[in-house]
């Protein structure tokens, strides 16, 4: 595999199911390696991939750090993998190499494929670190520190015990997508800010294609009607046959408790098979943080960064 040199390309729907099928045979549970995930954010990030005897390559273009790649990812001989990764970023870019994302459960093999590796100074980043929790915690939420959780879905059900729960489809996606835009715009009106960005947001987009490609992207959620109107909703798609990805979710916040009967809803009707969920970063903003700590994950998954120098790669041969 050293001889190659990595041929990167668009990310593209036809991708997806080599991309899920790389991926499941690992033990990794980060959010950054769903299919769909890597697919609706492709335009933000410019999201590139690369395959190679049986692993996954992806590099990004992130603000904070530029041109970046994941860990080379996959199952077999990793050491030839990660020499592919350098040798083929020093052909076609040179360079220090940056790695992003390199997720706590990724370390140990991070630090056993190469010299180059092993001897990186990795950097952790609190705000890009992932919420996952078990699926039966979610669907309980028992014990007394969840006890505010509880309170707050049985005021939910004894206000609102004539909601509907039903899954998205290409049906009433475009329900879903009416909803999102009406709860951006009410957003931008309560904080009375002229300088948020116009309709679509990025993340907006995101979900326009999501909702666009559902079945091609292979994406599971549902939504909650009360009155027959939607008032929230929730997606993603598997990380492995362990962890499904929550990559959107959205709802009117004037429901109290009705995040948490969506989750339970979710978990219950469409994600019994999946034994943890990933709700995904906080983004160090104050305010998704402390509603994201607040539900006690049972799984903080810390995400690390690092530059390799060019006199590494050679060490690295």
């Amino acid at each position: 595999m050293q001889e190659n040199i990595l041929q990167f390309k668009k990310i593209a729907l036809t991708d997806l199911p080599k991309i899920k099928s790389i991926v499941e045979k690992t033990p990794y549970q980060s959010c950054q390696l769903s299919a769909g995930g890597l697919y609706c954010l492709s335009e933000k990030y410019a999201t590139e991939v690369s395959f190679s005897n049986g692993f996954l390559f992806v590099r990004q273009h992130r603000k904070d750090f530029g041109l970046c790649y994941f860990m080379p990812i996959g199952v077999g001989n990793l050491p030839e993998a990660a020499r592919c990764l350098l040798t083929s970023h020093a052909a076609t870019c040179g360079g220090d190499l940056v790695l992003w994302g390199v997720a706590d459960d990724m370390l140990s093999d991070f630090r056993s494929v190469s010299k180059a590796f092993a001897d990186a100074q990795l950097t952790p980043d609190r705000d890009w670190a992932e919420y996952i929790h078990k699926s039966e915690n979610l669907l309980t939420l028992s014990g007394r520190r969840l006890q505010p959780k509880r309170n707050a879905v049985n005021q939910f059900l004894r206000s609102y015990g004539r909601y509907t729960y039903e899954p998205i489809s290409p049906s009433n996606a475009e329900e879903v997508w009416e909803f999102q835009r009406q709860q951006l715009e009410a957003d931008k009106a309560l904080e009375k800010n002229a300088s948020l960005p116009e309709l679509p947001s990025e993340e907006n987009r995101s979900i326009a294609l999501a909702l666009a490609s559902w079945e091609e992207i292979g994406l599971t959620g549902g939504l909650i009607r009360i009155d027959g109107s939607v008032k929230a909703f929730a997606f993603g798609c598997p990380v492995s046959a362990s962890t499904f990805d929550v990559m959107f979710e959205s709802a009117e916040r004037r429901y109290n408790g009705i995040f948490q009967a969506l989750e339970q809803e979710l978990i219950r009707c469409q994600l019994s098979n999946f034994p943890y969920i990933n709700r995904e970063e906080d983004l160090g903003i104050p305010g998704l943080r402390f509603a994201k700590q607040g539900l006690r994950p049972d799984i903080l998954l810390m995400k690390h960064s690092t530059k390799i120098t060019p006199h590494s790669f050679a060490r690295a041969q």
